[in-house]
């Protein structure tokens, strides 16, 4: 049966060497709970992306208006741009915001395959089309990355629909990097992979079916490494994430919505099935000291979780408040997109919470592994070990 809130994609390769690596800890350090430092309102929305243009400007998209809102840590308006139309600084069917230097954001339109890119104030700098069909992830430096469907490897009975990954050029629009057919290159317990983000320097890391990451050392090598979350719990969906598939289901109708009569099947296979453990979309960020960020759908509800990896290292997790829809990181910043408790009318307002993430200090050595919040001006007090 299709789920279509999980199964979204999968590589596959020539013949190729796979080991899987498993902590060497035996110990899975506590949380570290996090405390925002400020807080701002933020649109409903059926997008869950958030982007930091600087580390006082977080940026979300503002699915039903059809355009971008920038705010300040104290929840002022920094800026609001955009419109529905297919016009210069119009959209159709936004898909991604996201930095792409200080102060620079890049916004793409799937429904117009169109990247633009924006100063923080909301004045338009540049327009380039992308290829069709491309499903943009990301931006990193100079280059938008995200993934094609590949309906000509697709089977029936595919769990994971088949993935060509592209590298697109911010300024030009071509095709910089692409690589299909890349079943086989991990030996994941699914099959496959799915979104993928670039490695500070080179490679690639995936998410992979339940608990799996899968690293490149380089992106077109044949060989992968494979570590399973030594955090990983198994838990049924809450009845939020259920609501929240259905939700999702009848809107992949769009003007034809899906009667709820008829997802109710894929609704109730959903429940019973445990979920899956990465948060995505846009599950991995890797901040500025190359740390890995892996957003999980633990709880969700109270608190949300961070797994942190160093290199293909756990090093431990952090706690924040609510449920995270998505995150960004920038400099000594975390900006947490997340939705409250719904009030009497059911519905769960949207905000975004900042957390000061400076002295935060996690290690995966031998000697001490997890994260803590290091003193200003002196130790933490734990045992030492390099980062």
């Amino acid at each position: 049966m299709f789920r279509s809130y999980w199964v979204v994609a999968a590589m596959s390769v020539l013949a190729a060497t796979t080991c899987r690596n498993e902590p060497a800890h035996n110990a899975i350090p506590a949380p570290l709970a996090l405390s925002p430092s400020a807080a701002s309102p933020a649109p409903l929305s059926v997008s869950r992306r958030i982007a930091l243009a600087d580390e006082e400007t977080a940026c979300v998209i503002d699915s039903f208006e059809y355009r971008v809102v920038c705010r300040g840590r104290e929840g002022e308006e920094l800026a609001t741009f955009g419109r529905e139309g297919d016009g210069p600084g119009e959209f159709r069917g936004l898909r991604l915001v996201a930095r792409v230097s200080p102060g620079r954001l890049g916004v793409v339109d799937s429904r117009l395959n169109r990247l633009t890119i924006f100063n923080a104030t909301g004045d338009r700098v540049s327009d380039v089309t992308l290829p069709p069909g491309y499903l943009a992830d990301g931006i990193r430096e100079a280059t938008v990355f995200g993934f094609d469907i590949d309906m000509t490897a697709f089977s029936p009975g595919d769990s994971i629909l088949p993935r060509i990954y592209l590298e697109v050029g911010i300024n030009s629009g071509e095709v910089t990097w692409k690589r299909g057919g890349m079943n086989g290159i991990a030996d994941t317990e699914c099959g496959g992979l799915q979104n993928g983000v670039p490695r500070p320097g080179a490679g690639y890391v995936f998410w992979a079916c339940r608990r799996e990451l899968v690293f490149l050392d380089d992106r077109d090598a044949d060989a992968a490494t494979v570590v399973r979350s030594p955090a990983y719990r198994e838990e049924l969906p809450s009845d939020r994430d259920v609501e929240a598939f259905a939700e999702g289901l009848t809107r992949l109708g769009g003007r034809m919505p899906m009667p709820r009569s008829a997802a109710e099947p894929y609704v109730e296979a959903f429940r019973e099935e445990p979920r899956r453990w990465f948060n995505a979309p846009h599950a991995l960020v890797f901040d500025s000291r190359d740390r890995l960020w892996v957003a999980t759908t633990l709880d969700r509800h109270t608190f949300s979780y961070f797994e942190i990896w160093i290199g293909t290292e756990y090093a431990g997790s952090v706690r924040v408040l609510d449920r995270a829809m998505g995150f960004d990181l920038f400099e000594n910043t975390l900006a947490v997109l997340v939705e409250r408790q719904p009030g009497p009318d059911g519905i769960a307002p949207r905000g975004i919470d900042w957390y000061d993430i400076r002295d935060l200090d996690c290690r995966a050595s031998e000697a001490y592994r997890g994260c803590r919040l290091r003193p200003r001006g002196g130790r933490s007090g734990a045992p030492d070990g390099g980062l």
